[in-house]
């Protein structure tokens, strides 16, 4: 689950009541009736909004700032943050992703273009050397696994920390639950990007197309699977201005993957040329 802190706006009404409006959704208001009742009905009107936007397939709008808010207060008005946890809904957000993909003529482009680099970069591979580039993709995957850090916190006064797979959230896991628990996924996360990393090197070194192919897939997947959740169980509002996403590290990866890509076609290329050479030794026996 990703939290949210949205900012909301309170006024006291003469009948004791609260008038609830929120600054992130236009025209949005609720109305509490006690102080004690502001946070939990804030937050289900949140929710409920939230809810709705996703149905339409619209855009959630960013989490203002406490400052631009407070600059446009009125009279009796005052303010304060309701956290809001959404539900990761793994296949809505899937489907969707898919569908934008498939959407774009330039995905399509794309990858003929890839594909004709990687005919032309096989073309000069000397023969024997095809697995040369799946074994250096795999052995990048593992150096980037282990020494790049996946995100960065920048705590105030603090200073900032480095957190990748297998550190640094050691110290945050002993004060927060929340942060135990995404150690643990970035320990299994990395416990599997080490082994299709050692599966890109493994295939390579055997030279066998089909687990080659295979890894690169499954790494394609949970690479795409791993970011999705990252992205959405990072805090959002001011918070996510303090934490910075490694695209460097998604580089890294991509790199790696387009590395094992070229040997799978150079193997492809080289099977392919050697079944023509025996079909064309079977046909110059035939004639004899």
């Amino acid at each position: 689950m990703s939290m949210t802190n949205y900012i909301i706006v309170m006024k006291a009404l003469e009948d004791g009541k609260f008038l609830i409006t929120f600054p992130d959704f236009e025209g949005l208001t609720a109305t509490a009736d006690s102080e004690e009742s502001i946070q939990s009905v804030a937050t289900e009107t949140i929710k409920t909004k939230l809810a709705e936007l996703k149905k339409d397939n619209l855009v959630i709008p960013e989490a203002k700032k406490m400052k631009d808010v407070s600059s446009t207060l009125n009279e009796g008005e005052f303010t304060t943050y309701i956290p809001v946890k959404e539900e990761f809904d793994f296949k809505t957000t899937m489907n969707s992703t898919m569908a934008s993909l498939k959407d774009k003529e330039s995905l399509k482009k794309g990858t003929e273009d890839l594909k004709n680099k990687a005919n032309e970069l096989t073309n000069n591979i000397p023969k024997g050397s095809e697995n040369i580039f799946g074994i250096i993709g795999g052995v990048i995957a593992i150096i980037n696994t282990f020494l790049v850090a996946v995100f960065s916190v920048k705590v105030p006064i603090f200073g900032s920390y480095s957190i990748g797979f297998f550190k640094g959230l050691g110290i945050l896991a002993d004060f927060s639950k929340e942060a135990k628990n995404a150690q643990a996924i970035l320990l299994f996360s990395g416990i599997l990007f080490t082994a299709f990393a050692g599966l890109l090197i493994y295939s390579s070194v055997i030279r066998n197309k089909n687990i080659l192919l295979y890894s690169i897939i499954g790494n394609v997947i949970f690479l795409i699977i791993f970011y999705i959740i990252l992205f959405v169980k990072l805090p959002g509002g001011e918070v996510s201005e303090y934490i910075s996403v490694s695209f460097f590290k998604i580089l890294l990866y991509l790199i790696s993957l387009a590395l094992a890509f070229v040997t799978y076609f150079a193997l492809n290329k080289a099977e392919q040329n050697q079944i023509s050479f025996n079909d064309g030794d079977d046909r110059n026996e035939e004639g004899l």
